[in-house]
């Protein structure tokens, strides 16, 4: 691991927070539930037990444990030990378990099934690694006191290669916790609120609601992560939820699940955060108006945390942008030399931030993705930003199509092409062309309504002839990852002769 500027650690935090408030509840999970003094013991007793497995300060810990309490629980006991935790999809194989523990230099991987056979170093909490954690003291050890190493590798979503790991001190996941828009709470406001999380801990965005969260003393409660939007939606009106993280493709689907109306659907919901991918403008305002008025779209980055957030009369108003950047974020649009390009253009993003990453694992770099350079984080965006502050992401570096010379961004065509009524989704990729270098090629999910005619039609009135489509591919729905971002690279070879 390079070196990393020491920094208080992430555990004091939630130890304070569980002196005053021992009592309130922390996290729970169908019958199991823990209050803030519970966690913290658990989490103790478990870094006792990872101590004595050979887990000390620095070393490099994977976690791929599908119980949430169990994940958090393996987050703080790491940190009481100054250690390095590295969250992996409790859904990975073996082989890809193994690529990682190599890759990242893992000392063990903590799991709940012993998948690799002794392929890679590995903990099993199964019944008697839980006897040795239940025979510990619950008072934290003091290792963390010292702050001298990062508290996460993050991995990216890997949609267009292996992922990179976004190396995150204590200080700056802090500051992610701490500078988001949910932590702006009116002075002397009481703690709490019931937080609905429907994703593995796995998932950066997740994690960090789940500990922004516990931070303002709120009560988490762990969805099991295969769930209908129906069923989502209920709960949260059932248990009274306050707040709820969800991808776009996951309000869609309760958009559709809930049908319309008059009135909000969820009226406890005080806010709905919605990010992860890109979000259609009518998805935006109708997640607004039937959902709840506490709905917000943000864009964030791995390497930078929440850029820019869109909400309230600006929503309503500017629903095609990704909204207005953030207070404590600086960000620039620059050309392939680094130069700013004019107000309005497009060009690449980058960013600076209070609680952007200092490094990527062993600086790995990615050319036309996250890097980092000359203490500017390069997201791997595309995008441009309004004289008057609203940003607006046209698209991945490495989804830039090149037709006959001329730039075309995924995320325009997409634009255009979601404006039409009937059309419910739609990915626009780049396709080789023996004349042209490359062709455009749109894959549209339609509520049966229409097809390709009346696409390329739209097309002819909405889009200037180098931009526009040369094939639609109707498809039922697009392949997304866990964090659902469109798998372009698998509509692409779908494309392939």
């Amino acid at each position: 691991m390079p070196e990393h500027q020491p920094s208080a650690n992430l555990t004091d935090a939630i130890l304070a927070l569980a002196n005053r408030e021992a009592d309130r509840p922390a996290v729970v999970q169908g019958s199991r539930s823990l209050s803030f003094s519970d966690l913290m013991a658990q989490s103790a007793k478990l870094a006792r037990a990872l101590r004595s497995r050979g887990v000390g300060a620095g070393g490099q810990v994977g976690i791929a444990l599908r119980d949430g309490i169990d994940n958090t629980t393996a987050l703080f006991a790491l940190w009481m030990l100054d250690a390095v935790a590295l969250p992996i999809d409790f859904r990975a194989r073996a082989e890809e378990r193994g690529r990682l523990a190599e890759e990242f230099d893992l000392a063990f991987i903590i799991e709940d099934r012993d998948l690799g056979a002794g392929a890679y170093p590995t903990i099993v909490w199964n019944a008697d690694f839980a006897e040795l954690v239940a025979r510990q003291p619950g008072t934290p050890p003091i290792e963390h006191r010292s702050g001298a190493h990062p508290a996460t590798i993050s991995l990216t979503s890997g949609t267009t290669g292996r992922p990179a790991g976004v190396v995150l001190g204590h200080a700056e996941l802090f500051e992610r916790c701490r500078s988001g828009l949910m932590l702006r709470r009116p002075q002397g406001a009481s703690l709490g609120g019931r937080f609905l999380n429907a994703y593995p801990l796995s998932f950066s965005a997740s994690r960090h609601h789940t500990l922004r969260q516990l931070l303002q003393g709120a009560t988490v409660l762990f969805h099991p992560p295969t769930f209908g939007a129906h069923e989502l939606a209920e709960r949260v009106r059932r248990e009274n939820v306050t707040f709820l993280f969800a991808v776009p493709a996951t309000v869609s689907a309760m958009l559709d699940a809930v049908g319309e109306g008059d009135r909000p659907f969820l009226p406890t919901l005080e806010t709905l955060y919605c990010g992860g991918s890109g979000m259609s403008a009518a998805d935006k305002i109708r997640a607004y108006r039937r959902l709840t008025p506490g709905f917000l779209h943000c864009f964030s980055a791995s390497l930078s945390g929440t850029v820019s957030i869109l909400e309230g009369e600006d929503l309503l108003a500017r629903p095609d942008t990704e909204g207005r950047i953030l207070p404590s974020v600086s960000v620039e649009i620059v050309d392939d030399a680094d130069r700013p390009v004019p107000t309005g253009e497009v060009g690449i993003l980058r960013v600076r931030s209070v609680g952007m990453a200092s490094q990527l694992y062993r600086g790995r770099d990615r050319v036309a993705g996250d890097r980092i350079r000359d203490d500017w984080a390069y997201t791997g965006d595309l995008a441009r930003l309004s004289a008057d502050g609203f940003l607006t992401v046209v698209g991945r570096t490495s989804d830039l199509i090149i037709r006959g010379g001329a730039n075309v961004h995924p995320g325009e065509v997409e634009a255009a092409i979601a404006r039409r009524a009937g059309v419910r989704d739609v990915a626009v990729v780049g396709y080789p062309d023996p004349v042209l270098g490359e062709e455009i090629a749109a894959f549209v999910v339609t509520d049966g309504s229409i097809g390709e005619p009346e696409l390329a039609a739209h097309c002819r009135i909405e889009l200037q002839p180098d931009k526009r489509p040369r094939r639609f591919v109707l498809v039922d729905a697009l392949p997304r990852n866990a964090n659902g971002k469109v798998l372009r690279t698998d509509l692409r070879t779908r494309l392939s002769p």
